[in-house]
């Protein structure tokens, strides 16, 4: 052999080495520890800083969505304003006819043209005679019964 050693002398050394192996050890006892499951720090501040977050972001959220709220309800507002101004606009291009202006004060006012006569009726208005009552169907059989006759009948 040339001035090499075989590989399991060397790791023999190592392990003579003071300090080496021991160190060696303590890490794989450090690693056994780790590997255990558990809440680390870190994990705890990670924890706290999205709740923290979250907690925080619970009033916003919550404005934002009464906002929208109140934004769809004054949507609907205008939209039901638009449409009671498009009848009034209507009712005022009626207004400017002069004959549906007549109508209104002959039917409201009980106006009148000179020479016209109008008549106001005062009183009750008679009773008319009471309708008389529809005449009844012929009493039917019940739906069982008439299956049963339509089954049972045997002139067919």
């Amino acid at each position: 052999m040339t001035g090499r050693r075989p590989r399991a002398t060397a790791l023999r050394v190592l392990a003579l080495v003071p300090g080496r192996g021991a160190r060696r050890g303590r890490r794989r006892g450090r690693a056994k520890a780790r590997a255990q499951p558990g809440l680390t720090s870190r994990g705890v501040l990670l924890f706290l800083v999205l709740f923290v977050l979250a907690a925080t972001a619970v009033y916003p959220l919550r404005q934002y969505v009464a906002q929208q709220g109140r934004i769809d309800r004054l949507q609907a507002k205008q939209a039901a304003l638009r449409a009671a101004n498009a009848r009034l606009e209507q009712e005022r291009a009626r207004l400017k006819d002069p004959a549906y202006v007549e109508q209104l004060a002959k039917r409201d006012f009980h106006l009148a043209r000179p020479g016209e006569q109008t008549w106001l009726l005062t009183g009750t208005p008679p009773a008319d005679k009471p309708a008389a009552p529809a005449a009844k169907p012929a009493h039917k059989a019940p739906w069982y019964q008439r299956a049963w006759h339509w089954l049972t009948d045997r002139s067919r």
